[in-house]
């Protein structure tokens, strides 16, 4: 028997525990081809207009499943952590790859609750090692391991990066940013023009929840929650600078949080923000100009910066 894993949207980020859980079920997993323009258009054409540009790539990867495998594996994520919950998109995702197609494959959609710290989701989980024919031992300990996977993956998101002297943080889902072709090679188009590219998941998760909880309002969506904590968090310590706000076009939870990040980092005097909207149309010169224009712009701040910085050590004394 084969299971397919759409390689979009919570893959990206939970991917790993779910191969894990089939794998000691002893069932082969495959999963989709890395995005393509083939991907992109069919998931385009097939999925509803006004959904936005992850949900339509997810489409197309499921596509591309089709007829591939016996089964597909769609969680459905509530939640991130404890008090938060998920963008309904993920919630409703088992559903909307139903509704896509007749034909495609049926549909294994465990929910996954990391915000219930009693773990009764878990038993969906073992109901769905149970269907595959998994023995009670063996569907126990898939299930264990999956638990165990998903604590590990957050002890190992508290990982810094290391130092260098032109970081630009990028503030998106990994689902976009680590795309090659959802964001258009953004992150390798930014080390290319010699700077290092610090993502959300390299920002230790303490700092993300201490600079959250300043916000006037609290943000219940827990992947736009850790955005603008890690945003917040580069803008107030200075390391990086400066920050690159991905989103994603018809994204709700992230036209507020930018609009939000905006307000907030002018009134506080951050570091400089640009704001990248990808939808599902190729647009790589429009990308390429606008990354060159903001590295050139912190390069020539930081220039200032070193030659304000020099001329005050001189003027007080600092000089010969």
């Amino acid at each position: 028997m084969k299971i397919g894993i759409p390689r979009a949207l919570l893959y990206h980020h939970y991917g790993e525990c779910w191969l894990a859980f089939l794998d000691a079920l002893g069932i082969e997993a495959v999963v989709s081809e890395c995005t393509t323009d083939d991907i992109i258009t069919t998931g385009a054409f097939r999925a509803d207009n006004e959904t936005c540009l992850p949900v339509k790539v997810f489409s197309g990867h499921l596509f591309w499943l089709k007829d591939r495998v016996d089964a597909v594996l769609v969680p459905r994520v509530v939640s991130q952590e404890h008090g938060t919950c998920s963008c309904p998109k993920f919630m409703g995702l088992p559903d909307l790859a139903r509704s896509l197609d007749p034909d495609l494959p049926p549909v294994l959609s465990p929910r996954m609750d990391l915000g219930d710290r009693r773990y009764l989701w878990a038993r969906e989980w073992y109901g769905v090692a149970r269907s595959l024919n998994g023995s009670r031992v063996s569907s126990a300990a898939a299930v264990a391991g999956l638990i165990r996977g998903l604590s590990g993956h957050r002890a190992r998101e508290d990982a810094g990066p290391p130092g260098s002297d032109i970081r630009i943080g990028v503030a998106g889902h990994l689902y976009n940013v680590r795309d090659h072709r959802a964001s258009l090679g953004l992150l390798e188009r930014i080390r290319g023009m010699g700077a290092t590219p610090v993502t959300v998941d390299e920002v230790p998760l303490r700092q993300i929840h201490k600079h959250a909880k300043t916000l006037a309002r609290r943000i219940i969506w827990g992947f736009e929650r850790r955005l603008v904590g890690a945003v917040l968090h580069w803008s107030r310590t200075a390391d990086v600078s400066g920050i690159i706000f991905v989103t994603s076009f018809a994204c709700g939870p992230g036209s507020i949080v930018g609009a939000l990040l905006e307000d907030q980092l002018e009134r506080e005097g951050s570091v400089p923000l640009m704001t990248i909207t990808l939808d599902e149309h190729s647009a790589e010169a429009g990308l390429v100009t606008r990354l060159e224009a903001f590295t050139d712009m912190l390069r020539h701040n930081a220039l200032v910066a070193s030659r304000i910085g020099a001329a005050q050590d001189v003027g007080y004394g600092g000089g010969p």
